[in-house]
């Protein structure tokens, strides 16, 4: 398996080079080879666009319903090993990642954004290219960036993160059994940042160019593009975390198992992924975290962690020990850990201060009294929160709505499905469509 689509190169002889560790190897394209595939993205990508928009998102919606159905396939173990997911842990997050992209939804990102008109009838504000620079090992980043470039009609270009570089090549895979024509819009090729030989031309290339990752890429590609692609608009994802939040009456074993679904699947490393669980503070939260220690235990039975590098299973002993040491000096009221392994751990907090934890299934739960209480925890991190797993059952509705309208979060949702994020969440506070077309 090579992890490379490439339309209008294969079979050729480009030098090569190497991809991370192991075999596999992507190709060092230069300027004439870069534009070749951009010509051929771009007549693919006409013809899709061609077609009516109705039908068009039909066909998209029964194909990703299709692919969706069919799992990761021949592509479960290489996946595992790049995602870092155990096999079960892939399978679930290629169910979420596919879930939400059924006709309804990807007509009401039409509707809500109402850019219907404009996809069918102005194509001097469409994006005719696109360029998403993916990061992380989350795969449903890389399809939701694909979808709204498949919904505008624009030809497509992927570089995946070095760390995962292999979902959106099986998503190729997948497509060119079912859908040649839409798998022949977009190519998927990884490269150096800062590269000189493949880079410059892709970029060049671009009407617009999406990037995720920390703050510091985000930025340096930012600059890259302005030197290589002084036309082309940048649209960064930068760092973001999410949350629980749960009031008292909402404290039952449902929302811990609930809860334990959102910071197991895709072992808390999405930006929607609760790093931290705020809850309301009574005399039964205690035993409400032991539900929740409980439930994270089943999942490890259902679908194990993946498998850690040395350096971070021992941050994961670190924190913990942090946290033992926290029970003795009262600043930690009770710690549950899984029993022999790194599998997970879930930290009762002394009084309510903004402190996630280092993720891989390790959550602190900071109990709160107040919303002034709140207010404090969260003041400086509030910017950068993206979802919460809300469920402020017991309150009344203007107290919790004021609640929310301070947080301003991106996605908010019951727990267990968080993670579910449809066709138009805007993300980062990002129009998911709008935000790509070009100054009309």
């Amino acid at each position: 398996m090579n992890p490379w689509h490439l339309p209008g190169l294969e079979g050729s002889h480009a030098p090569r080079r190497l991809l991370g560790e192991g075999p596999h190897q992507v190709p060092a394209l230069d300027a004439v080879a870069v534009e070749r595939i951009w010509n051929t993205l771009d007549a693919a990508a006409r013809e899709w666009r061609a077609a009516p928009l109705v039908g068009r998102i039909e066909g998209l919606a029964t194909v990703l319903r299709e692919i969706g159905a069919a799992g990761p396939g021949k592509w479960l173990d290489a996946l595992a090993a790049t995602t870092r997911l155990s096999t079960a842990g892939v399978r679930a997050a290629w169910d979420v990642t596919f879930a939400p992209y059924d006709a309804v939804a990807l007509h009401r990102v039409l509707e809500v954004e109402a850019v219907e008109a404009v996809v069918q009838n102005d194509a001097t504000i469409l994006p005719r290219r696109l360029v998403h620079v993916v990061a992380g090992n989350v795969i449903a980043a890389t399809l939701s960036m694909l979808v709204r470039g498949w919904l505008l009609g624009a030809a497509q270009w992927l570089r995946p993160g070095a760390r995962e570089p292999l979902f959106a090549v099986a998503l190729a895979d997948q497509l060119e059994s079912r859908a040649p024509q839409l798998a022949r819009t977009f190519a998927v090729s990884w490269w150096p940042h800062g590269d000189s030989v493949t880079e410059p031309g892709v970029l060049a290339g671009a009407d617009v160019v999406t990037v995720q990752g920390d703050d510091a890429a985000v930025a340096a590609l930012e600059a890259r593009v302005a030197r290589l692609a002084p036309h082309a608009r940048v649209i960064g994802f930068g760092a973001r975390w999410s949350m629980g939040l749960v009031a008292r009456a909402a404290q039952t074993a449902d929302t811990a198992a609930a809860l334990a679904a959102d910071i197991a699947l895709f072992d808390q490393q999405g930006c929607l992924s609760p790093a931290i669980i705020f809850a309301e503070e009574h005399a039964g939260l205690e035993a409400w975290c032991a539900q929740v220690a409980a439930a994270l235990e089943e999942r490890e039975r259902s679908m194990p962690r993946g498998m850690l590098d040395p350096v971070t299973r021992s941050a994961l002993r670190s924190w913990r020990e942090a946290m033992r040491l926290g029970v003795a000096l009262g600043q930690v009221q009770r710690l549950w850990e899984s029993a022999g392994t790194s599998a997970w751990a879930v930290a009762l907090m002394s009084g309510c201060r903004f402190e996630p934890g280092p993720l891989d299934r390790h959550v602190p739960v900071v109990p709160f009294a107040t919303e002034a209480e709140l207010h404090q925890a969260l003041a400086e991190s509030r910017p950068r929160l993206q979802g919460i797993a809300l469920d402020l059952s017991g309150w009344e509705a203007d107290r919790a709505a004021e609640l929310l309208r301070w947080l301003a979060p991106t996605r908010s949702a019951p727990p267990g499905a968080l993670q579910l994020a449809p066709p138009d969440w805007r993300q980062d506070h990002h129009a998911p469509l709008r935000s790509l077309l070009r100054a009309g």
